[in-house]
């Protein structure tokens, strides 16, 4: 939990600061996405809509999730909700001068952590939190409206407070992005 912390409070200052590779070329980028979650046996095990922004290759994504989840000593899974934040990297757009490959394709990791409340059978809910570290890609297809659509695709693996399970997940999804450079993308349209 304290790389966590760390990590969070390096990115804050970078983002909060200006990152030394940020400049009038950089591109802002927001968006919305959908995602079905695999977990390690291959199955279905929830869905996640996300909306994220940031800028020059550095991005703050927002989660909500339903999914399933073990409680200790219960051979049963049961749905739970729950909300998460992470920081993303671009590689592409940290270390690019130009910025016209993330619109086709972009790829990156991802550091963040979130809380899940589980019910229970006895009208009790179990509230946990997580932690987790990931890899993510972007393959853009069509224009729409003002942005375009994009296939998503990642893995994180997922640390969760004991007694759970850490676990690793794959997420497949189709997602909405408008980018364009720093000083011209105009988010009122």
């Amino acid at each position: 939990m304290k790389f966590l912390v760390t990590a969070c409070i390096t990115a804050w200052l970078a983002l909060g600061t200006g990152c030394f590779w940020a400049n009038e070329r950089s591109d802002s980028m927001y968006g919305f996405e959908g995602r079905a979650v695999l977990g390690s046996n291959g199955h279905v095990e929830g869905a996640q809509a996300h909306v994220k922004g940031g800028e020059a290759g550095l991005y703050v994504d927002l989660e909500a999730n339903l999914r399933d989840a073990a409680r200790p000593d219960d051979p049963d899974t049961h749905r739970a909700v729950g909300l998460g934040l992470s920081l993303r990297a671009s590689l592409s757009g940290i270390l690019g001068t130009e910025h016209q490959l993330e619109r086709y394709f972009d790829f990156g990791a991802e550091l963040g952590g979130g809380g899940v409340l589980v019910p229970g059978p006895t009208h009790s809910i179990t509230g946990v939190s997580s932690g987790w570290v990931g890899a993510w890609v972007e393959v853009s297809t069509v224009s729409l409206g003002s942005g375009y659509l994009a296939l998503t695709g990642g893995i994180r693996r997922e640390a969760f407070d004991a007694p759970w399970l850490d676990r690793t997940q794959l997420a497949i999804g189709i997602a909405w992005r408008q980018r364009g450079p720093m000083a011209k993308l105009n988010l009122r349209d």
